[in-house]
């Protein structure tokens, strides 16, 4: 099965849970953070913890697009138009085609309460399949 077919999508949570960690919506193009395995499309995620590259982590934020305002276009397209824009930032930040690539993406998009609230963030990270990664992945070829 080609990584195409394989990602994972990531619903963003706004609340925040109570604990320590970083709200996943105040995440940066660059931060790399662990959060709870991703185990099937649709998992939500509201916190992360957001450590130095050079440390032990999971994902890494490689791009973030603001939606246009409008209707909520329903969690289906969101889906849809999350995946679309991350696979189409992927190259260019890894430096090789995601179908060839070892790293999967993890996109993660507004749910309807969050939307109402005024978010329209799309997040991409990349993430290997299982396990942390030390250092950045970008143009890493791999």
């Amino acid at each position: 099965m080609s990584n195409l077919q394989r990602v994972a999508t990531v619903v963003l949570g706004m609340s925040v849970l109570a604990g320590c960690g970083s709200s996943i919506a105040s995440l940066e193009v660059g931060d790399c953070y662990n959060a709870p395995e991703i185990e099937y499309a649709g998992t939500t995620v509201s916190d992360v913890d957001v450590v130095d590259c050079n440390e032990p982590h999971r994902y890494e934020l490689f791009a973030i697009k603001e939606m246009t305002d409008g209707s909520y276009p329903g969690e289906s397209r969101a889906a849809d138009m999350a995946n679309d824009y991350c696979i189409s930032r992927f190259e260019s930040f890894i430096g090789m085609d995601y179908d060839s690539s070892i790293y999967y993406v993890f996109s993660a998009f507004p749910l309807s309460e969050s939307w109402s609230q005024g978010d329209r963030s799309i997040q991409c990270a990349v993430g290997l399949d299982s396990g942390t990664k030390v250092g950045s992945a970008r143009n890493s070829q791999s």
